[in-house]
């Protein structure tokens, strides 16, 4: 199998990345709790900003410059895509040795 082949999105492929992607994601951005902190979460790596930040009364606070990181996210986006395709050939092969 060449490259472009490889790479080459099929119906099968996008909904495998979308069940990696989104449903991996979303369980963990769901269920991680920070309190009194501010982190990245994300498979494989963290891109959604979650948690807290507490201020002490009477004092000047500035809370932690946390935002969404669109770099991890791309990267994230191109690792459950070679992920997704990856699976689609090795269920391709199997189904093919059938």
């Amino acid at each position: 199998m060449k490259w472009k082949e490889f790479l080459k999105p099929t119906i099968g492929k996008i909904i495998i990345f979308l069940l990696l992607m989104g449903g991996l994601n979303f369980l963990i951005i769901t269920t991680t709790i920070v309190t009194g902190g501010r982190i990245l979460v994300g498979l494989p790596l963290g891109f959604y900003p979650i948690g807290s930040f507490f201020c002490q009364p009477n004092t000047v606070c500035v809370p932690p410059p946390v935002e969404f990181s669109w770099i991890n996210f791309m990267i994230d986006i191109a690792f459950w895509y070679l992920v997704s395709c990856l699976i689609f050939l090795i269920f391709s092969r199997t189904k093919k040795k059938r």
